[in-house]
């Protein structure tokens, strides 16, 4: 049979009519149950009868079908047969109208009253009203239709007692099987039109249980050939359905068709789905008249047809509206992640699945439409959704990363953190479920944590803290145990328990706490072992392969705290097994199994980090010594892979060596013995690799993995060894020096290699530019192969060696180490990582090691003395790393504190002053959290017994010191850390811990720090490194804390009690003298000569413009200090001008501590607080406008001279500035112009004998005489002028000027020029007033010291000026007082 030949109705049986007419229940009740049972919508009609059925014990129906014989060839039906149709219809209504009556007639009014509530409660009062209009509507179809078009579709109508008996159960719709077998054919209502052919009747002789609505029913269908179906190419509604069924336009014309008008709008982007409605719906008794006239699917029309009731403007209907208020410019995404442009979003058709949102009209979702869909309830959708939100993570994670983003959306440039969240918290939202939507969800979280920090997934050794928000937004201590339970689990596809493992990894990276909180985890390590590790040997064809990620986690996981090793004990023996198998015996690929032995040996070097697990040496002896021979002999490995196999495999013996050379460090102790070390012989076999190694860089992890065996395998001989090890040094200086002393030497081939290698990086990170952090890496193996050659030559040396020899073991570039090392010091590669990422100083760990190893090395070259071994090593201990604590220390003692006032290279006698009484506090300094020990670089026998963790504490420095895990890297002014111990002696942890036997008193620290600290900037001064030395803002700081010592510090238990203040000390005040002296202007003799007017404007514009620094701002050279307390500058200030005016007693040091803060790069409150306020804070002097009063104490005792002024900014000694020497013009320029403090300087000056004197007279007068005088005033507005142009063109991210005043009410204008210039030649004395009159100074070239400013320098010519000045602002006769004033000064 054709498949357009196949039966449509399978079966049409009349139920027979019950002889009893009595009203059946509308509802059945269940037994024992008051209420109707539920009827749901998911049961069909014949359901639902075969359960009445079934309670009333009613024969079931026959199983036997009544065979339908299928028609012959289809054709057009006769008109004879459509008039029998309509015929047997009016007869079937005309019976059933018949039975209603009967049963009626039978029935009581009661029931008949009841049925008709019935039949209003289910139809509505409209009932009557309904069925008349259907009765009227049939009525004028019969009458107007014309027999010979009648169609042979039967119309099933209920009566009312039908309707009171239940709701009617229709017949289900026919479907033409040529259209509804065909894929992509839609069938239309305009096919009910098409003239059908009634099949013959066939008889049924089975019984029914359906309703007696259905008795007597005959249903016709006409015959439908491939013919009459017309097929139009459109845009399919949906990838299923790609074509259009349509009728054909007939050819001939026919009444029966009314045509619907002609289209004359536009296509919308997306079609309405085509509605198989019933053809009862064409009859609806709801249609208005004015239907006609509306387009069919608009909301006015679907209101109107199916919501008559509804007024016009119900909010319940604005779903049907469309939006008018989408933003046409908003971005969309396709089902990819890729962005669609607004004008393509308008066009593409609806079949691509990019319309299920809000807005219908345009193509593709917005991200808030993807973060609804992200919560559907239908898993298809749920997960489509996440899938699309993992791309739109994927772009916008490049996109973060990459500034120059090919494909950038420039709609979200600065919004990807905030993204990146709501994405993140999409994906764990759903991370829990099961099949694809966990699956998505686990891809999303991949994604958002792993994908978008791929840069740093091969970064160990430091705790990343890159995201710390958004790991925190994770909840891990919610999230490890779902994926503990998803790993064991194991449902989700392989792929995504790899992406659970790789979140699992990215955790540990981000800190040492959660890489506890994973250990802690129950179930994790062991799924992950269980899932990723122990997969059958051998493999099976449905098995998985073990995955190398799984060891770098166990790896990260035990380098991070040393409490977590001891739980991988059991791992690190399942592990064995990638250890014991061989790479060409293993079932697995080569590549993968090299890999899993290396990460296994990297695993067991960590365990053996801390002294755990070194017996292992000894229980698998055998298949290590095999090991050692695969590693030995050339197996067929790629060379890099080759290189990396003979690192791990070094770095592990080295670590066994230095477990076994102390026994009693290891946990337990004596897991290894150096007897065993010294039986396998693991020094030789490691030196044989030599033979096969180049002097390219592709081998140098491989030279600094065997240089360093060698180095600890001398270092253990000298412990454990014969004579400390004098035999085995000489084999081994017998094959080394061969190498490094010969002139094409492969070992010294390889350090001068390495050594330009280093400089040619440092050269590139000066300069800048993108990809900072591959340079960065690039640096890492060069210098470890530095750190090794030098460390194996201080393994040669004999033991208890610490003077200069007489010949090395082996030669090295010393002078070029010594050159380099001097400039690292001073590199500002020691500052990028705080630009560039934190994470980026483990990077910096080889360099700092390079630099501790230098200066060991430097105390044993000819010609090094003990002052430039001691300014190296101050140099050297400002730039070492967490990690190099031990080498701190010993720089701190064997170093630093043994200076006395005998080193060479200096002009005075210096006090004999005990240093050693500092060492608590600098060993504070260096480790103040003893439960922390970092391992270093190379590990001792000290650090294996001590270590908490091998992982760099990630962050920013600038944390408090009671949040402080390490003293390192120590700050620029960590030499005064005991004057900050004793201005806080009774909270400081070091005075509660003091050793033994240490006596010392507050003014011996006080001495001694500034011995040390004099010694340092003295010796670093000489040997060129001033830039190391403290600044002369950070020399005036710690003077200041000295002062303050007596402000109600320094008592208590400590038994430090001064009796007299520390300042006054004799050897003190020397020693503070001597510290600043450096830093105060000095007269030259012969002034050098003004450069050109346009040089001079240079110099002084840059001179004036010095970046901030700790150096040369006190503001932030106390922040060291000062932020823990939270205490800002200014309040340290006030309490410090305010201990000066009750006990200084006018001390000249003092003072001039008190004069910084008066330079005018800072704000003028300092200014207002010396000038303006007394001691106590209330006010000495007002406004411009105030009579002759009281000036303060400062201004009062503060009599210094030029010379002896601190200038802290300008010129001092080790800085970039010119000139090279101090200058007092940072207290001169910018003029003031805040009107109070210019009134504070005129009322100081008119104050008689408390006038100011000295140096506070010379500002009082510069500042009014350049208010007041236009030649002064232009020459300071040039000055400021080009100062401002320059701060405009500054980098942002440094603060490198004055902030000029632009408040009016605070600004000195000519108005307030005027006002000054009356009152000082008004109320002024005769000295003031000349002072001012004949001012003189240039902001730039030679600076005019007093007397020379107030005497002969103004020219006849600046002179008629200014009396032409005061004659047209004050008047003639005020003008002849002043050029007599004039003449006077001439006479």
């Amino acid at each position: 049979m054709r498949r357009h030949e196949r039966t449509v109705i399978g079966s049409v049986v009349e139920r027979k009519t019950t002889s009893q007419l009595s009203a059946a229940p509308r509802f059945t009740a269940k037994p024992g149950i008051g209420f109707p049972a539920v009827q749901h919508r998911s049961k069909s009609a014949f359901a639902r009868a075969r359960e009445e059925a079934t309670v009333k014990n009613v024969d079931m129906r026959q199983d036997e079908v009544p065979l339908v014989v299928p028609t012959g060839e289809l054709h057009p039906p006769p008109t004879a047969e459509t008039k029998s149709v309509l015929t047997n219809a009016e007869d079937l209504r005309h019976h059933i109208s018949r039975e209603n009556e009967q049963r009626l007639a039978s029935m009581t009014p009661e029931e008949i009253e009841k049925e008709r509530k019935g039949i209003l409660e289910q139809l509505g009062n409209d009932a009557p009203d309904l069925l008349r209009r259907v009765r009227e509507a049939r009525e004028r179809k019969l009458a107007r239709e014309d027999p010979q078009a009648t169609e042979a579709v039967e119309i099933l109508v209920t009566s009312p007692k039908q309707t009171a008996e239940g709701p009617p159960i229709h017949q289900p719709k026919p479907v033409l099987p040529p259209l509804g077998a065909r894929p992509g054919i839609l069938r239309v209502r305009s096919l009910e039109s098409v003239p059908r052919k009634v099949p013959p009747a066939v008889p049924s002789q089975r019984s029914c249980t359906r309703p007696s609505s259905r008795t007597g029913k005959k249903i016709r269908f006409a015959e439908v050939t491939p013919k009459d179906i017309y097929v139009y190419e459109s845009a399919p509604a949906s990838p299923k359905r790609p074509v259009l069924a349509l009728p054909p336009p007939p050819e001939k014309p026919d009444n029966s068709i009314i045509s619907l008008g002609t289209f004359k709008g536009s296509i919308p982007s997306k079609r309405p789905h085509p509605t198989d409605s019933p053809a009862e719906d064409k009859e609806s008794p709801v249609t208005t008249t004015g239907d006609s006239k509306l387009e069919e699917g608009t909301p006015e029309y679907i209101r109107r047809r199916y919501f008559p009731d509804a007024p016009g403007n119900d909010p319940n209907l604005e779903w049907m509206r469309a939006s008018t208020s989408s933003d046409s410019s908003e971005l969309r995404f396709d089902l990819n992640g890729v962005p669609i442009s607004p004008s393509l979003s308008e066009t593409l058709p609806s079949h691509l699945g990019l319309h299920h949102h809000a807005e219908g009209n345009r193509a593709g979702y917005t991200l808030e439409d993807l973060f609804l869909l992200s919560r559907s309830t239908v898993p298809a959708q749920r997960a489509s959704v996440l899938g699309v939100l993992a791309k739109v993570a994927h772009r916008l994670g490049a996109q973060a990363k990459d500034g120059n983003f090919p494909e950038k959306l420039a709609e979200l440039v600065g919004k990807e953190g905030e993204l990146r969240k709501r994405i993140l918290a999409a994906g764990l939202s759903a991370i829990g479920e099961r099949g694809g939507v966990g699956a998505m969800a686990v891809e999303v979280a991949w994604e958002c944590l792993v994908v978008w920090d791929n840069d740093t997934a091969d970064i160990d050794g430091i705790e990343l803290l890159l995201a710390p928000d958004v790991i925190s937004s994770t909840q891990p201590e919610q999230l490890l145990p779902i994926i503990s339970g998803m790993l064991s689990q194991a449902l989700l596809p392989r792929q995504s328990l790899e992406q659970l493992l790789a979140i699992v990894y990215r955790f540990a990276q981000e800190s040492n706490e959660l890489a506890g909180s994973i250990m802690s985890t129950p179930h994790l390590v062991p799924a992950i072992v269980q899932t990723f590790l122990l997969t059958p040997i051998p493999p099976k064809d449905d098995s998985v392969l073990p995955d190398p990620m799984a060891l770098r986690l166990l790896t990260i996981l035990a380098s991070a705290s040393r409490s977590n090793p001891s739980s991988l004990l059991e791992p690190a023996d399942a592990i064995l097994r990638f250890a014991t198998v061989l790479p060409d015996s293993s079932p697995f690929p080569a590549p993968l199994t090299t890999s899993l032995l290396i990460q296994t040996l990297r695993f067991y070097r960590v365990l053996a980090c801390y002294g755990l697990y070194s017996h292992i040496a000894t229980s698998a002896s055998l298949y290590f010594s095999a090991l050692g021979s695969y590693v030995l002999s050339p197996p067929s490995l790629p060379q890099k892979t080759l290189s990396q196999l003979r690192t791990a495999w070094a770095s592990l013996l080295e670590a066994w060596i230095v477990c076994a050379t102390d026994p009693h460090a290891t946990t337990p102790p004596h897991e290894i013995l150096w007897s065993q070390v010294t039986a396998w012989s693991w020094e030789s076999e490691v030196r044989l690799f030599r033979k096969d190694l180049t002097d390219t860089d592709q081998d140098w992890e491989a030279w600094n993995a065997v240089w360093s065996v060698e180095a600890a395998w001398l270092e253990g001989v000298k412990i454990n060894g014969v004579k400390g090890g004098e035999k085995e040094r000489e084999d081994v200086l017998k094959v080394l020096k061969l190498g490094f002393e010969a002139q094409e030497g492969l070992e010294r081939e390889v350090v001068r290699a390495a050594l330009q290698a280093v400089k040619q990086c440092l050269d590139i990170l000066t300069t800048g530019g993108p990809g900072l952090e591959k340079v960065f890496k690039s640096v890492v193996e060069p210098t470890h192969v530095l750190c090794s050659a030098i460390r194996l030559w201080l393994a040669c040396l004999p033991p208890l060696q610490d003077v200069p020899l007489g010949s090395p073991p082996f030669t090295l570039p010393f002078g070029e180490l010594s050159k380099f090392c001097a400039e690292l010091v001073t590199h500002p590669i020691w500052s990028l990582p705080e630009k560039c990422g934190m994470y980026l100083r483990v990077h910096l760990r080889p360099l700092s090691s390079l630099l501790a190893y230098f200066h060991r090395l430097a105390r044993h070259i000819p010609g090094t003395g003990p002052d430039l071994w001691l300014a190296q090593g101050l140099s050297i201990v400002t730039r070492l790393l967490p990690g190099d604590e031990g080498a701190a220390i010993a720089m701190e003692e064997n170093c630093i504190l043994p200076v006395t006032s005998q080193i060479a290279g200096f002009q005075m006698q210096l006090p004999s002053v005990p240093t050693d009484i500092l060492k608590p506090f600098f060993e504070y300094t260096i480790r103040p959290n003893p439960d922390v020990y970092l391992s270093p670089l190379h590990i001792t026998t000290e650090s294996i017994c001590h270590s908490t963790t091998l992982r760099l504490p990630g962050g920013t420095p600038d944390v408090l010191e009671e949040e402080a895990r390490t003293g390192l890297p120590l700050s620029r002014d960590w030499l005064t850390s005991p004057l900050t111990h004793l201005l806080r002696s009774g909270t400081s942890p070091v005075f509660r811990s003091l050793p033994t036997g240490w006596d010392a008193s507050e003014v011996e620290i006080v001495r001694a720090t500034l011995l040390v600290l004099q010694v340092s900037c003295g010796v670093l001064q000489h040997w060129g490194l001033g830039v190391c030395a403290l600044g002369p803002a950070e020399i005036v700081f710690a003077c200041m804390r000295v002062c303050m010592l007596e402000h109600g510090v320094g008592g208590g238990a400590s038994g430090m009690d001064s009796s007299a203040e520390v300042f006054r000390d004799d050897t003190v005040e020397k020693l503070m003298g001597w510290l600043l002296d450096p830093f105060t202007p000095k007269r030259l003799p012969t002034p050098p000569p003004s450069p050109p007017p346009t040089v001079a404007r240079a110099e002084t514009t840059s001179c004036l413009l010095p970046t901030l620094t700790p150096q040369n701002y006190l503001e932030l050279a106390s922040q060291t200090y000062l932020r823990q307390t939270r205490t800002p500058f200014y309040q340290f200030y006030t309490d410090l001008v305010a201990l000066y005016s009750a006990v200084s007693f006018a001390h000249p040091v003092f003072g001039a501590l008190l004069l910084p803060p008066l330079a005018m790069r800072y704000p003028s409150d300092y200014r207002r607080l010396v000038w303006c306020e007394a001691g106590d804070g209330s006010s000495a002097a007002v406004g411009m406008g105030d009579s002759v009063g009281a000036v303060t104490e400062v201004v009062r005792t503060v009599r210094l001279d030029l010379e002896r002024v601190v200038c802290c900014s300008l010129g001092w000694p080790g800085s970039k500035c010119a000139p090279a020497f101090p200058d007092v013009r940072e207290y001169l320029y910018p003029v003031e112009r805040d009107a109070r403090i210019l009134g504070a300087y005129l009322q100081a000056l008119l104050a008689g004998r408390s006038a100011p004197q000295g140096f506070l007279r010379l500002v009082a007068v510069h500042h009014i005489a350049c208010t007041v005088w236009p030649d002064l005033r232009r020459l300071s507005q040039t000055t400021e002028d080009g100062l401002s142009s320059i701060e405009a063109g500054a980098d942002g991210g440094e603060v490198t000027g004055f902030t000029l005043p632009s408040d009016p009410s605070q600004s000195s204008g000519s108005l307030g020029g005027l006002k000054l210039l009356r009152l000082l030649l008004n109320r002024g004395d005769a000295p003031a007033v000349r002072d001012v009159l004949s001012y003189s100074q240039n902001p730039s070239g030679a600076f005019l010291w007093p007397p020379s400013c107030f005497e002969g320098s103004l020219a006849e010519t600046e002179r008629t000026k200014r009396i032409e000045h005061v004659r047209n602002v004050i008047g003639g006769d005020v003008a002849e007082r002043v050029r007599t004033i004039f003449e006077q000064k001439e006479d």
